[in-house]
């Protein structure tokens, strides 16, 4: 039996029970980025209060690859989880009624990671005050959020690109 973990910090992805279109559920409790179970095997947790980046995560067998160093996939992992709570972070109380899905991603691998990697955040166009009036005015926006990864010798491992659509009124319907 799983217990559920309260977060000390951020926010939750989803407040309320969704269901699909026809009915079935999509989750049953409300998530936070660290508890999707891909990031949670991954082990990533939130960065400290007050740190220059968002989401961080320990090398572990798990995710390293042929040649011994933390695997291409892992970091994207991260750095998507990583522009998702960011985007949830900027959203605030607003995101309960926020349906978010990525659309597209450019990564770039820079050199081979290895230790803790950390994964920092900003918006890509800096359009910061605007998402938040497109959403309520046209009731959608794409949203595109920079992230970088560094390994525990601080060195820049990936950088990328991550576009989010972002539409109110999601088409799911809540139930009690």
């Amino acid at each position: 039996m799983r217990s559920e973990a309260t977060p000390v910090t951020g926010v939750s992805l989803l407040a309320k029970k969704c269901h699909d279109r026809r009915g079935l559920p999509l989750l049953s409790f409300a998530m936070h980025v660290t508890e999707i179970p891909i990031n949670r095997l991954l082990g990533m947790r939130l960065a400290a209060a007050g740190a220059a980046h968002i989401l961080e995560m320990e090398e572990a067998q798990l995710s390293l690859n042929h040649v011994g160093t933390i695997h291409a996939s892992v970091q994207f992992a991260l750095a998507e989880a990583a522009s998702g709570e960011f985007l949830l972070q900027q959203l605030g109380e607003a995101q309960a009624e926020v349906f978010a899905v990525l659309r597209h991603a450019e990564v770039k691998f820079r050199k081979p990671a290895h230790g803790i990697l950390r994964a920092s955040t900003r918006f890509s166009d800096e359009r910061t005050d605007s998402v938040l009036s497109e959403l309520t005015g046209r009731g959608r926006a794409l949203v595109s959020v920079s992230v970088e990864v560094k390994d525990g010798q601080d060195v820049v491992t990936a950088g990328g690109k991550y576009d989010w659509f972002l539409q109110r009124g999601d088409g799911l319907t809540a139930k009690p």
